[in-house]
């Protein structure tokens, strides 16, 4: 016969079986594909109906940090198991009176497992990428808009209670979606990196993971940031914070060099900018190795840069070129930058 690994789930004995059998019925309902609008909302009358009502509820929340994806292959054991544990408790309650609550709650997380799994997208993540010098807008299934800047990648997950993206390089720019087709009510929206995870709390924002530092900004609501054990700290509209190793508190950085929107359309706009500041900006487009002396990637730089091209670092430095008191030369695969 074959089994069915799972992790142990600890459960609270001190909801009563009636409760239990009602959560049960609103599993099956719920699961059944035919759940309307109307049964929806009984169902949240009900969980807001009574304090215990609530905590079974919570008791399938917690579930999902402790089941993983049942494997395909596995469902229809834990649909037999289901069957056969229901028409055993219908038996114990005829005999053994005093079994019913351990009976049930054994059904209740049976069904809790087969709900979250069938309910809730439980595959793979969805993986979204750009190269060099590309930058692409996606629709999520939940109405947010995600832009990938440059040489960006993401994975996607949507779960019954959660909404996830992790960053693992690059940029992201996003526009939370309303979520009006969750089950149980809109998820909270997470993004995550090496450095911090992002709570969403309705709100367009843009996240860049580097090797070691990630930097956010808010362009419109409120993200709350978290890191390691540390308290919550809160981003508002126009505020950048920079964050540097795992378990660094953010930092609200001072007025920037450049729009750290600016990249969502189409341009780099500097603002008393090094020159070798923004030729590392607009390096991440096209790939230019550069060289610098004379003290050249000083010089302070203001102006606004167009992405739209195949070669936007090269087309800017030659630009560069005939406004700043520089000469370009090319040397050993590179272009070497020094004063005239």
């Amino acid at each position: 016969m074959p089994t069915l690994n799972a992790r142990p789930i600890s459960t609270s004995a001190s909801i009563p079986p009636d409760i239990m059998d009602e959560l049960i019925a609103w599993s099956v309902k719920l699961n059944s594909g035919t759940a309307s609008d109307v049964d929806q909302q009984r169902f949240q009358e009900w969980r807001a109906f009574d304090p215990m009502h609530e905590h079974a509820w919570q008791t399938l929340h917690a579930m999902e940090q402790n089941f993983t994806a049942i494997p395909t292959q596995s469902r229809q054991l834990v649909a037999n198991t289901i069957a056969r544990a229901d028409a055993q408790t219908i038996t114990a309650r005829q005999r053994k009176p005093k079994l019913k609550a351990l009976a049930m709650t054994t059904v209740t997380l049976l069904a809790a497992a087969l709900l979250i799994n069938q309910v809730s997208p439980w595959q793979q993540p969805i993986h979204y990428a750009t190269h060099i010098g590309q930058r692409a807008t996606f629709q999520l299934a939940d109405g947010t808009q995600l832009m990938l800047n440059t040489n960006s990648s993401v994975d996607v997950r949507y779960t019954l209670l959660k909404r996830e993206i992790v960053l693992n390089h690059g940029e992201v720019y996003l526009i939370t979606g309303h979520d009006t087709d969750a089950l149980f009510g809109r998820r909270h929206f997470w993004v995550n990196t090496a450095q911090a995870k992002f709570e969403a709390i309705g709100t367009r924002f843009s996240v860049y993971q580097q090797a070691n530092t990630t930097q956010l900004h808010v362009a419109e609501g409120i993200v709350a940031m978290h890191v390691a054990q540390q308290p919550e700290v809160r981003a508002y509209a126009n505020d950048t914070y920079r964050m540097q190793g795992a378990s660094a508190l953010p930092i609200k950085a001072e007025t920037p060099h450049s729009d750290p929107m600016a990249w969502v359309d189409g341009v780099i706009i500097a603002k008393q900018m090094c020159l070798e500041h923004l030729m590392t900006e607009l390096s991440r487009y096209q790939a230019l190795p550069l060289s610098y002396e004379d003290n050249t990637g000083n010089l302070v730089v203001s102006g606004v840069f167009q992405l739209n091209r195949n070669d936007p670092a090269e087309h800017a430095l030659q630009t560069l070129g005939h406004t700043l008191p520089i000469h370009i030369t090319r040397q050993h695969g590179q272009l070497l930058i020094r004063k005239k």
